[in-house]
């Protein structure tokens, strides 16, 4: 890892740093990460406030800065540092405090063992950004972020921003941290009957700060949109179908938040997708207890104590990816009896949900678990993924009807693993809210250098386009097909904010899904086009993987 303090474009300072986050098979990527005191970056060097930019929220002042026609308020404590007896409990209101918060730089990210950076268990931050005017009651945009609920955090990737959001819709877009992986959803009897998830308690505490406060930046309370990519999809699934998140948001957009594999085979993200049968209480308590006694925290009356003892390097020794990859303990959503009572497709069946007009897709090249070179390669990955359905997979996807082994395998994987639950779950979502469903078909951009085989429209993709005008956040441009779905993605995400509606200016007009509807297919150069979902369930394959795995 190499670290490099430097002013970005935008006038913030961060600290770049060259990491690679492995999830399921692996998503290498450059993030850069603002500085912050907690960084240890010195505080002097963090940019002034500009001057008019204070707004006071429930626990005190906060200043900003104005930057690319937006006022940017960039690490503002939304709770209580979850540490000491705070760890492994529900996030509590901050201390309040008097002078103005110097909001100019983002918080520490949350500690996370997977990837770098490290970050620290002090990372309760969030971050608010709105078009530099005097406008009131704006729509309220909300970014859950990605990175399997073990990493990342809600600075988007590259040299990316939240501007081209909050400018192309007049929005007010907001973005939170949460606690990740162990810290964030260790289960144990030691800490109470319904321990864990607290990650989620973390985004839904973010949401009832901005029902309390964010009018003061300009924002409607009572026009919130929740969205998120990968693990912040699936987050949105999980806000559907949580009892307390109640009330906190009206409309959701969930991408690529299907991306565990169909049948639970090897992968080092723990269960925790949209269509995912989560741990239960039970599971996640047996987990808790053997890692407690992995870290020598082996008395049970004490255990609690025990555990919130260690530091953060102790509570990270012995987690790996969790307990259903040979770690300890449970590092993603689980079934905890408050926060979440059952998984989104049992809470869809009983009507027991948040009802709110939902966006929801995938991209139709989503593949996070390996690559095949070579024709054994291919082989051995089916075997592996599929077990005795294997035989039927080759003979389903033979490597003769594809050009490599590499598009064989993400073939598979994505009709397999993202396209077809996808299906199954707006098939869901729309017996109980309106619901609107996409795939995004763009074979030109990938979100990570590429140095192995052509990924096509991978993992999450072409939606990293609304946070840069350039490829990830780096130095490449776009060109005119990449600038085309950019505008159409950007007009999508600002009209379904407004009012409920995707169809924005200049796109396609966008009906509801329904089991005999259809679905947006988004591509670039202006190509996009609404397809049956009956059109793409056979082109995925899908009656198929429905029979391998039905609807749980």
């Amino acid at each position: 890892m190499y670290a490099i303090l430097k002013l970005s474009a935008r006038g913030k300072l961060v600290i770049a740093l060259a990491v690679a986050l492995t999830a399921g098979g692996g998503c290498a990527a450059i993030l850069a990460t603002s500085a912050s005191t907690s960084l240890a970056v010195d505080a002097a060097a963090t940019p002034a406030c500009t001057p008019g930019t204070t707004v006071t929220v429930a626990s005190g002042p906060v200043c900003g800065f104005v930057a690319n026609n937006d006022r940017n308020y960039l690490g503002i404590p939304y709770a209580a540092p979850p540490v000491g007896s705070l760890r492994w409990a529900p996030p509590q209101a901050p201390t309040p405090w008097t002078n103005p918060v110097q909001a100019t730089a983002y918080g520490s990210p949350c500690a996370q063992s997977a990837g770098t950076p490290p970050g620290s268990e002090n990372c309760l931050f969030l971050n608010v950004v709105r078009p530099n005017d005097t406008s009131t009651n704006l729509p309220v945009l909300v970014h859950i972020h990605a990175g399997g609920f073990v990493g990342y955090s809600a600075q988007p990737i590259g040299d990316g921003d939240y501007s081209l959001l909050a400018n192309s819709g007049h929005d007010v877009v907001v973005s939170m941290n949460y606690r990740l992986g162990i810290f964030g959803f260790l289960a144990d009897k030691a800490f109470g009957s319904h321990s864990g998830d607290y990650g989620l308690q973390d985004q839904q505490f973010a949401l009832g700060w901005i029902q309390q406060n964010i009018a003061q930046f300009g924002g409607d309370p009572t026009n919130v949109t929740i969205y998120g990519e990968s693990a912040g999809g699936s987050s949105v699934c999980d806000m559907i179908a949580s009892p307390t998140a109640a009330g906190l948001f009206e409309r959701g957009i969930s991408v690529s938040g299907e991306y565990n594999t169909l049948l639970g085979s090897p992968t080092s993200l723990e269960s925790q997708d949209c269509k995912s049968l989560l741990p239960t209480q039970a599971q996640a308590d047996a987990a808790g207890q053997n890692y407690a006694a992995s870290v020598g925290c082996t008395r049970q009356q004490q255990a609690a104590t025990c555990l919130r003892a260690l530091t953060t390097a102790q509570v990270e020794a012995t987690v790996g990816s969790g307990y259903q990859d040979g770690g300890q303990g449970t590092v993603g959503p689980t079934i905890n009896g408050t926060t979440l009572t059952m998984s989104l497709r049992q809470a869809l069946r009983s009507g027991r949900v948040n009802r709110a007009v939902i966006m929801a897709g995938v991209n139709r090249d989503e593949n996070l678990v390996g690559s095949a070179t070579t024709a054994a390669q291919y082989t051995s990955l089916v075997d592996t993924q599929y077990g005795r359905y294997a035989s039927q997979v080759l003979a389903k996807y033979p490597l003769s009807h594809f050009d490599t082994p590499a598009i064989a395998w993400r073939t598979v994987a994505a009709d397999s693993d993202t396209v077809c639950p996808a299906v199954e779950t707006d098939s869901d979502l729309a017996t109980r809210m309106p619901t609107y469903g996409f795939e995004i078909d763009d074979n030109d951009l990938s979100p990570y250098p590429l140095t192995g085989p052509p990924a096509g429209a991978e993992h999450v993709g072409a939606w990293n386009l609304v946070y840069s005008g350039t490829i990830y956040g780096g130095t490449t441009p776009l060109d005119a097909n990449q600038q085309a779905i950019q505008d159409e993605l950007l007009s999508t995400i600002a009209s379904f904010a407004a009012g409920g509606n995707p169809a924005g200016q200049g796109t396609p007009a966008w009906p509801r899904f329904n089991r005999s509807g259809e679905v947006m297919s988004m591509q670039p150069a202006g190509d996009s086009e609404l397809i049956s979902d009956s059109q793409l369930a056979e082109q995925h394959n899908c009656g198929f993987w429905d029979k391998l795995s039905p609807n749980p």
